[in-house]
């Protein structure tokens, strides 16, 4: 039988955080749905605030200065609504959908990249998540349900495995940088 890395210890690999996954989906939908429904004149920039602001409740106590994660999600995802609206694919559908996290993606993965290993793997999933949730979903409302699902299992999986704390790293501890 192959054993895995020792970065994917039998502990990590066997202990997926199914709660977190759950929150991060609601959090996801429910910043969907009350951007959609509140701002529905700009409602694709107003579901990216509210994205921004119920994934960060979530992650308050997850990572250092989560405060980021409200900022740079928004401005990833106005970045994002932008460039969609400039290249004219401003309403929901898979143009948007890619640009949208494809810009957000990389917003967030400049925290996750201090906090986890591998995490340059979130701006490709972050891109297929909103890119099927955009142009997918049955009912307009279920894009963040499709989008929160997907990234929420790479966000579960990318928090298995922190990064090592830079004390090992002044100590001569040889370097892994596996975050692309």
């Amino acid at each position: 039988m192959a054993r895995l890395p020792l970065e994917m210890s039998d502990r990590n690999a066997a202990s997926f955080d199914w709660f977190l996954w759950l929150l991060w989906i609601m959090a996801t939908a429910w910043g969907w749905i009350v951007g959609h429904i509140l701002f529905p004149a700009i409602y694709l920039v107003a579901a990216g605030v509210g994205v921004a602001v119920f994934q960060w409740l979530i992650l308050q106590r997850r990572l250092g200065r989560s405060w980021r994660w409200l900022v740079y999600t928004a401005a990833g995802w106005l970045a994002g609504a932008l460039l969609a609206l400039a290249m004219g694919h401003f309403e929901a559908g898979f143009g948007a959908g890619l640009l949208l996290g494809v810009t957000t993606g990389l917003a967030q993965w400049l925290i996750l990249r201090r906090e986890v290993r591998w995490a340059a793997w979130w701006i490709p999933i972050s891109a297929a998540g909103w890119s099927t949730g955009l142009s997918m979903a049955l009912a307009p409302l279920l894009a963040g349900v499709l989008a929160g699902a997907m990234t929420g299992i790479a966000l579960v999986l990318l928090l298995s495995y922190p990064r090592q704390p830079q004390a090992a790293a002044s100590r001569g501890a040889p370097s892994r940088s596996t975050d692309g």
